[in-house]
């Protein structure tokens, strides 16, 4: 059978054998605990019909202490038509009621109707703690142009709040927004469940679209080590 999505499988494939080699040369029981293998993918699905999918992820970052190096991953809009390759790295500092991550990416646009558009990602993700149970999260990003097909943007990824109610499942409500050189602003109210085992992280969103509705599913996958 045929590939269909070289790139994604390119960076999954080099995400696994950048683990697979670590472990295989260390013990696990002697693998360094500040060391983390992070791995995201997320896809959305349009609910009203016809259903498409909207977009497809995967992230895979490697984080040593406060250092975040290599982050890469790709991202489509459900299609070859737009796609999106990304890599940078970062840093991530916490204390007990604030955790902030500062990234930097370059992203390139590949496929017909992205005319090759380089850009640069600043994206911050302040997650805080107000209770034991009370958290929320902010992740936004500007989009500066680096070439000049590309273009200027603002997106809010997300902005929300969320109750555990129980050290395995948490819910809340939130938003996701944008605006750009060709677009105005866009607000997305969104509702969140998310159920957490030892597979992962499991998060469904029900969101609001213009024009619709549509239903994402962000899972997230941390390894202690490498």
């Amino acid at each position: 059978m045929a590939i269909r999505y070289p790139v994604f499988f390119l960076l999954f494939f080099c995400a696994c054998l950048r683990t697979g080699i670590a472990e295989s040369s260390e013990p696990a029981q002697n693998a360094p605990s500040h060391f983390e293998s992070n791995y995201v993918f997320r896809t959305g699905e349009q609910l009203q019909g016809p259903q498409v999918l909207t977009y497809r992820l995967f992230e895979y970052s490697l984080q040593a202490g406060h250092r975040i190096l290599p982050d890469i991953g790709y991202y489509d809009t459900g299609g070859l038509s737009d796609r999106i390759i990304f890599g940078g790295g970062g840093v991530e500092y916490k204390n007990r009621h604030i955790d902030y991550t500062q990234i930097l990416y370059a992203a390139e646009e590949t496929g017909p109707s992205a005319h090759h558009q380089r850009t640069l990602w600043i994206w911050p993700v302040i997650d805080s703690t107000y209770t034991p149970r009370l958290t929320s999260e902010v992740a936004l990003y500007p989009t500066i142009p680096i070439n000049h097909a590309a273009r200027w943007g603002f997106d809010i990824d997300r902005a929300k709040m969320e109750y555990a109610f129980g050290p395995h499942f948490k819910a809340g409500a939130g938003l996701s927004a944008c605006v750009g050189a060709t677009t105005s602003w866009t607000n997305k109210p969104l509702a969140t469940a998310t159920f957490t085992n030892r597979g992962g992280a499991w998060e469904f969103w029900l969101e609001r679209m213009p024009g619709g509705a549509q239903i994402q599913l962000r899972y997230s996958l941390t390894r202690k080590g490498f």
